[in-house]
């Protein structure tokens, strides 16, 4: 994790990664306002869908000014209109935190979030393994959320919180962002005591205006699910199944999102129909053209 400068400062460094708030704020923006995502385990689909309001907590304004003062609308406002910066951040802690020691802990805190949430992106696209933990009655856990997504990467383990919306069952926010590193005493702190942990199979990220869905996140046993369930399928149509036309069904359906039955399989029209874009174009045309010749028995 970068060290403060000399004059014992987090955010007056003049160095080439340090991004303004701006910066943070609008690149957040794009990964989790965007775009709504369908995070999949064994026995429940979340639907998780963020406006531009819930940013300010996630970057750790909660902690400046009076309480609250820098969340919600005007903290989204503050920021777009650069009310608050990085310098003002830090002088706002020194004003509201006496001790040095509450200074550099609070600074520290808001540190590691503003430095790590250009990584949400990766986080729901991980290679690696992906956890939900839940809450449940556990009151005694440090965080107000009902799920905490959890990614470790490398040195780091990020911390996503996610709370119930009131626009309906099943419907999430994302209310807190936390960052640990391996070689912290309390790593695991957020998620060690909580009941319940799923293992997340499927994330599916839709954007919001074109409705185009696609699958950014799979694990290797979802995977093998998968490719038994597309196998049976083609059994069950006569045609037969080979490697080269299983990762072409399976192609298809992480780029658009669903699962192709062979009735949908055969509409060419429906699948180009689909298409955004030149790649996506490519995508179906050489699956139809494989498609053709296994139904021909070539």
């Amino acid at each position: 994790m970068p060290e403060p400068n000399r004059s014992g400062s987090f955010f007056l460094r003049k160095d080439e990664t340090m991004r303004t708030l701006l910066e943070i704020f609008q690149d957040t923006k794009e990964t989790l306002c965007r775009y709504d995502y369908y995070i999949h385990t064994q026995k429940r689909i979340f639907h998780l869908t963020n406006s531009e309001i819930k940013i300010p907590h996630l970057m750790g304004m909660q902690y400046l000014g009076k309480p609250n003062q820098f969340t919600g609308d005007f903290g989204a406002y503050a920021i777009k209109k650069q009310r608050i910066t990085m310098e003002s951040v830090e002088k706002l802690v020194r004003k509201y935190y006496k001790t040095e020691e509450k200074q550099r802990r609070m600074l520290e805190m808001i540190h590691r979030k503003l430095d790590n949430l250009g990584e949400l992106g990766e986080m729901f696209s991980s290679y690696s393994k992906l956890y939900l933990y839940e809450k449940g009655k556990n009151k005694e856990s440090e965080f107000q959320s009902d799920y905490l997504l959890v990614h470790e990467t490398g040195k780091k383990i990020l911390h996503l919180g996610l709370v119930r919306s009131e626009r309906g069952k099943g419907i999430y926010h994302c209310n807190s962002f936390m960052t640990t590193y391996q070689n912290d005493r309390d790593r695991d702190s957020f998620f060690r005591d909580l009941p319940y942990r799923y293992e997340i199979t499927r994330i599916v990220r839709e954007n919001k205006d074109t409705k185009h869905k696609e699958v950014i996140y799979q694990s290797v046993e979802a995977e093998r699910r998968e490719q038994a369930g597309i196998e049976k399928m083609l059994a069950a149509a006569g045609i037969r199944a080979d490697g080269k036309l299983i990762k072409s069904i399976l192609r298809l359906n992480k780029k658009f999102g669903i699962y192709h039955t062979a009735d949908m399989l055969n509409d060419s029209e429906a699948l180009l129909g689909k298409c955004t874009d030149k790649r996506e174009e490519s995508l179906v045309s050489d699956f139809l053209a494989l498609w053709e010749e296994k139904r021909n028995g070539i």
